[in-house]
């Protein structure tokens, strides 16, 4: 462990991270990879390979790969924040009730702005 770790323990690393990383082929198809996978394929194309790479379900042929990028990156599970934790969905006000509140304030307003105007 660095000095640096040690002075920030509440920091995360690419560890706590989960990945989704997406392969486009020459014929369209689309497949979903994990970070370890997305890996895989990162060293086979930087080491120049030209063979395909052989998944359990599936086979990826390097040649044929015309776009290869990371969709999301979120945090594990073990990382996350519980349900309670999280703030609420936003749920904007209805303009009926808008418009109560913005003349019941426009009323409160009045009263003091007319009663400071007469000294």
């Amino acid at each position: 462990m660095s000095a640096k770790e040690e002075l920030t323990p509440g920091t995360l690393n690419d560890d706590d991270f989960e990945e989704l990383w997406t392969v486009i082929t020459v014929s369209k198809r689309e497949y979903q990879l994990s970070k370890n996978q997305a890996r895989l394929v990162q060293e086979a194309m930087a080491r120049g390979d030209r063979g395909a790479i052989v998944f359990q379900t599936f086979t990826i042929a390097i040649p044929y790969i015309t776009d290869f990028y990371r969709e999301r990156r979120f945090l594990k599970d073990s990382k996350t924040l519980p349900g309670r934790a999280t703030e609420a969905p936003y749920e904007p006000v209805s303009p009926e009730k808008y418009q109560e509140f913005r003349e019941k304030v426009d009323k409160i307003f009045n009263k003091q702005v007319s009663k400071t105007k007469q000294p």
